[in-house]
This record gives structure tokens, sequence and C-alpha cells, in this order.
């Protein structure tokens, strides 16, 4: 699937590392197992390996249809007592974001499996995208894309 419909520069051959990509974002649960039942169940990730290294609980997950990108799921060992509410993200990582084919369909068969939609599809023309938010079982963010004409 074409991430963008935006005109791109030319690729930097001379930037750092002429071959980097994104290649996996790291989520820190204390809710291990359920974390990675929630991503399988709710949204179709793969579960590709999981090992324990001492206290520290691996698992690397990987979207449904693509192998180039993976959720990296950590956990320091059995859930403790809850923190108080968390201050608004005011920098740092904001949400994950996905690209599907139809944005509706998607929060829809999210909707069937008991996730919240958070956000209502919107279009951003300037971008040539349609949007739509959804919040996971920790209330991290998660938005599904498509491109639009």
């Amino acid at each position: 699937m074409e991430n963008t419909k935006l005109p791109l520069p030319a690729k930097n051959a001379e930037g750092i590392n002429g071959k980097m990509r994104a290649d996996h974002v790291a989520l820190r649960t204390l809710d291990f197992a359920g974390t990675i039942g929630w991503y399988t169940e709710k949204l179709g990730f793969r579960l590709l390996k999981q090992v324990t290294l001492g206290d520290l609980q691996l698992a690397f997950l990987a979207p449904a249809n693509d192998d180039n990108f993976w959720v990296e799921v950590l956990s320091n060992g059995p859930a403790r007592e809850p923190q108080a509410t968390p201050p608004p993200i005011t920098s740092g990582f904001q949400h994950l974001c996905l690209t599907v084919e139809n944005v509706e369909e998607t929060l829809a068969a999210l909707r069937e499996r008991g996730v919240e939609v958070t956000r209502e599809p919107f279009d951003v023309p300037p971008l040539g995208k349609r949007c739509g938010f959804v919040a996971d079982l920790h209330g991290n963010t998660l938005e599904f894309i498509q491109n639009i004409d």
C-alpha cells in the first residue's frame, strides 16, 4: 500500500545511513499477557516471538499482513499497583499510526471487537489522508489512515 500521495523529495543516499527505515516501536506495559492479547485479538497482529530474560518479558508482534514493522511489548514482571492518572503527553511519542484500505470499515470491525473509537473518521486534504483514532487497553492512541484522492 502506498504511504502517501504527497510529492516526495528524492531519497537521500548521503544520509547517516542510506538504508535506514522504521523497524519497530516499543510499548512498555504492566499487563504483558493482556497487551499481547489485545493486539492479537482486536487488531489481528501476529505473535512472532516471546522471550523472558530474568524479570524482563519481551514479545514481538507484527500486523496481519506486514513483516517489516513490529511492535515490541516489554514488561518487568508482574503487575504492580497502578499509578495515579498520568499527566497529558507534552513531549515524546503520541501515537502509533497504521495504514489501512478503508478507515470506516476498520473502525466498524474494531467496534465489533469492543474497541473504543476515540475520534471518528475525518479527512486531511492537504495530506491526502483520511484518519480515525482508537485507544488500546492501556489508553494508548492508535491512528488508522487511508489515502484519499
